[in-house]
């Protein structure tokens, strides 16, 4: 059998090479398999340090308003119960002293012009809150043989820290207490200051006083202070003034005990 010839051959292997090369061509590289998608058709990544950042985002908040809300409650707590001292209230502690060893009447002294009969009980004689140093009134009653005055009404009234009397209807810096089982009386009010004579002169500090026993006058005198620069000493009754004993800043208190004349 005769061979084709060689020329043939060749050509023959050439055709056969070309058509292969285009079958090639034609299907392309490999393809890789997909990697994986979000919701939003963006590649997600790595799967585990996308659940890993989720977790620690998760975390975060939690620990972050657990925080929070521990803080808060901590903190309100703390400052209601903790972190705010009350400050002490007028307690009718003059009530709680000794009886003194002997009874000396209370020395009188003038009503003034600015007395009314009808102020209102109450402790708190600061009733439009206004500003100044305030004092806590702590006092007792007694008859002529040194026993408590059960019952009696004790009337207060005083300028205010602006040195005039309101004579309005909110009764500002005056009232009225009921003498306990004890003869106690408290009020807490605002230290009134010395204020003019109407004479180029000034009026020493004081507390004005009337004490009825049913509606009887039984004694009208007034509390100067011992600090006051504009008090006169050697013109006033020694029982008459008292001291004031400071508590905190802005704050003070002045025990006062009345003794009554023997009818």
């Amino acid at each position: 059998m005769s061979k084709p010839p060689t020329d043939l051959r060749r050509r023959d292997l050439l055709a056969q090479s070309f058509a292969l090369a285009m079958i090639v061509a034609c299907a392309g590289p490999e393809k890789e398999p997909p990697s994986p998608t979000d919701d939003t058709g963006e590649p997600s990544g790595d799967d585990t340090s996308a659940d890993d950042t989720s977790a620690d985002d998760t975390s975060g908040e939690t620990a972050t308003e657990t925080g929070d809300s521990a803080t808060e409650t901590g903190g309100e707590t703390g400052g209601e119960t903790g972190g705010e001292t009350a400050e002490p209230e007028a307690t009718c502690e003059g009530a709680s002293e000794p009886l003194p060893s002997t009874c000396e009447s209370t020395s009188g002294d003038g009503e003034g012009p600015y007395y009314r009969t009808d102020y209102p009980e109450r402790v708190n004689l600061n009733v439009l809150e206004e500003a100044g140093d305030e004092l806590l009134v702590d006092g007792r009653l007694l008859d002529e043989r040194c026993k408590p005055v059960v019952g009696a009404t004790v009337d207060l009234w005083h300028a205010t820290p602006k040195g005039i009397y309101d004579m309005s209807g909110d009764y500002h810096c005056s009232g009225r207490a009921i003498t306990d089982s004890q003869g106690g009386f408290c009020f807490r009010t605002l230290r009134p200051p010395p204020y003019s004579n109407g004479m180029g002169g000034f009026l020493a500090a004081h507390l004005h006083w009337n004490v009825l026993i049913s509606g009887e006058k039984r004694l009208t005198t007034q509390t100067y202070f011992a600090d006051d620069p504009e008090l006169d000493a050697t013109t006033k009754p020694a029982d008459l003034v008292a001291t004031v004993e400071p508590i905190s800043e802005g704050l003070g208190r002045v025990r006062i005990e009345f003794v009554l004349r023997p009818r």
